[in-house]
């Protein structure tokens, strides 16, 4: 026969495990709502009165082919997903 604390060890045992079962079993909440940018449209230097100087972009240049993704977009969306003549590429900040 078990001794009542035996018993009380027992059961809280078993209420954590089934516990840490449910915690397992709950969906994960996404934590960064973004949305993937695929194929972004590109506008000329000089209609892109939005940046500034000391504002930051990641660019890249192939050839004589040159694109700018600024870092305030980058950040709402965290990933674009783009062409370069040589083939796909992804950009992330």
């Amino acid at each position: 026969m078990k001794t009542p604390c035996a018993l009380a060890v027992a059961l809280v045992w078993v209420a954590l495990a089934f516990g840490a079962t449910r915690a397992a079993q709950k969906r994960a909440e996404p934590r960064l709502p973004y949305t993937a940018v695929h194929d972004p449209q590109f506008i000329s230097v000089s209609s892109a009165t939005f940046l500034h100087d000391p504002d930051r972009v990641i660019g890249i240049m192939a050839g004589t082919l040159a694109k700018a993704y600024p870092a305030a977009i980058l950040s709402q969306h965290g990933l674009v997903e783009d062409q370069s003549p040589s083939g796909p590429i992804a950009i992330t900040w």
